[in-house]
């Protein structure tokens, strides 16, 4: 039997290429991450020791405000609102009988995030927040799939809500310290775990990586190390999700390319996604350009940007 020959590969996933316009529910690195339905909710949950069943259908439930643009409505942030535990609290209770409507169990692990597990809106399609903030909430609500009405009750229950929270004593409190009124909220994340598809490539590495712990609860859930320094670090068949933004972003591709120039890894596979749709290109050390003369010719290292071509 021929021994196999082991192959060590670095791969690189750039998260924000995607076309500012698209109208995609869903970006393209969350479907990288856990597959077309984006059930992110359960496995945060599941991280935090409190998901029942592998089967329960969890959604994220993110206290939020939202403010009135010329002709449309748009999602703050929810990071600037510093919600306290005794804020929440007084939120949760004054709305608490609605919340006993629409889900069987309720999760407040955080003041900023409560989960609910809810099998009547399983089919619901949610998208994350990172979505949809800053833009306009219309096409981003929650939509229909295989049962219709869904859709229009959570919106029944979020007017309610907002109503409820309108001139409540929390958001008179915060307007008087000029800070912003915390006026509704926002279901993501809609699924169970045998929801989620992670892609091969996530499923094929030994190690992920990430300049902050976002893929800290993927690695937990795929039973994986996770690592956000990556300071001499091997990178054989590690996988890292960067954005091209980050200003680490072009010292851990110059960090590839020299433990490739070195042999230390074989190849590295560069995945984006231009205009929402993914791209995948293997680099080897002979696809570096080379600098110098004949047999002293050298591989180079170019920037990240120059290999993700437009």
């Amino acid at each position: 039997m021929q021994p196999k020959i082991r192959v060590m590969t670095y791969t690189l996933v750039i998260t924000d290429t995607e076309e500012e316009a698209s109208l995609e529910r869903g970006l393209p690195y969350e479907k990288f991450l856990l597959g077309q339905r984006n059930s992110s909710a359960p496995m945060e949950l599941k991280a935090l020791g409190l998901l029942p069943s592998d089967t329960a259908c969890i959604a994220r439930i993110e206290p939020i405000h939202i403010h009135a643009a010329r002709d449309h409505l748009v999602l703050t942030n929810p990071s600037i609102l510093e919600i306290t535990s005794e804020e929440s609290d007084a939120l949760f209770d004054a709305v608490k009988d609605i919340f006993s409507e629409m889900a069987e169990a309720v999760y407040r692990p955080q003041a900023d995030r409560w989960f609910i597990e809810s099998p009547a809106l399983a089919s619901l399609s949610t998208v994350s927040i990172e979505q949809a903030q800053g833009r306009n909430i219309d096409h981003w609500m929650p939509a229909d799939t295989t049962k219709p009405g869904l859709a229009r009750q959570w919106r029944k229950w979020q007017n309610e809500i907002q109503m409820i929270w309108f001139d409540h004593p929390v958001n008179q409190a915060r307007q008087s310290r000029d800070m912003l009124a915390i006026n509704s909220v926002w279901i993501s994340g809609m699924g169970s775990l045998q929801d989620i598809q992670p892609h091969a490539s996530l499923l094929k590495a030994k190690k992920i990586h990430s300049l902050d712990n976002c893929m800290g609860v993927i690695a937990q859930h795929l039973n994986k190390d996770h690592m956000i320094d990556l300071e001499h670090a091997p990178l054989n068949n590690l996988l890292s999700l960067i954005s091209i933004k980050h200003p680490d972003a072009e010292s851990i591709w110059q960090m590839a390319c020299s433990q490739l120039i070195s042999k230390k890894i074989d190849s590295i596979q560069l995945l984006d996604f231009p205009d929402g749709q993914e791209r995948s290109q293997v680099i080897t050390r002979h696809q570096l350009p080379h600098v110098g003369f004949l047999f002293w010719k050298k591989p180079s290292t170019p920037p990240l940007k120059d290999m993700l071509p437009r």
